[in-house]
């Protein structure tokens, strides 16, 4: 997507025009499976939940102008600091509901460490800096592996089963053979090696 095309996205939600709140929704649903894959706690039916929620109070900050920023990273910042927020608000709800015991919200999450915590409507010139560079950084490792492992990681990521995964992979254009087993190891490799590039200072 170009520079500037989510404002353009965003301002034609502004105008109710039908076609343009599907695309969007559709941004946040694929930009939520990747910045909520961090969050170990949290279960697929959850992340769905955390994402309904976000498109929902993110529809209303379109619709009151409260989204700042005009370019894709200043916009993409807002939309995985909304993710990310609504995400910890839900593991901490949910670990005050179970009563087992206070465990640290830090242990709870995982890649996404230098986004800032605290919710807010208006995000930092910093904090959207800091997301747009941990962004940039997450793709240039994604564009440098190999074709099968950018499928692997990203369907893994998704929720794909393994076993689809393999079926996939033996065919055009990947004709790749790897066992269940494997493709579950490497996709943890691949995991761990995304945080680590995510946490690079």
């Amino acid at each position: 997507m170009v520079e500037g095309a989510l404002y353009d996205l965003l301002q034609r939600c502004s105008a109710e025009e039908a076609d343009a709140w599907e695309d969007f929704a559709a941004r946040i649903k694929t930009r939520g499976r990747t910045v909520l894959g961090v969050f170990e706690k949290l279960r697929w039916a959850d992340r769905d939940d955390v994402i309904a929620s976000v498109l929902q109070s993110l529809a209303a900050a379109v619709r009151r102008g409260k989204i700042r920023g005009r370019s894709n990273a200043e916009i993409d910042a807002y939309v995985c600091r909304s993710l990310r927020n609504q995400a910890l608000n839900f593991l901490r709800g949910h670990s005050r509901r179970r009563r087992a015991g206070e465990s640290p919200i830090d242990e709870l999450v995982s890649a996404d460490e230098a986004f800032d915590s605290v919710a807010d409507d208006h995000p930092s010139q910093e904090a959207m800096a800091i997301v747009a560079e941990q962004l940039a950084r997450a793709d240039k490792l994604l564009q440098s592996w190999a074709p099968e492992d950018r499928y692997l990681f990203l369907a893994k990521l998704s929720g794909v089963p393994a076993q689809v995964v393999q079926e996939t992979l033996r065919r055009q254009p990947f004709r790749t053979y790897l066992a269940l087993a494997t493709i579950d190891t490497r996709y943890h490799r691949l995991r761990e090696q995304m945080i680590r590039q995510v946490r690079e200072p």
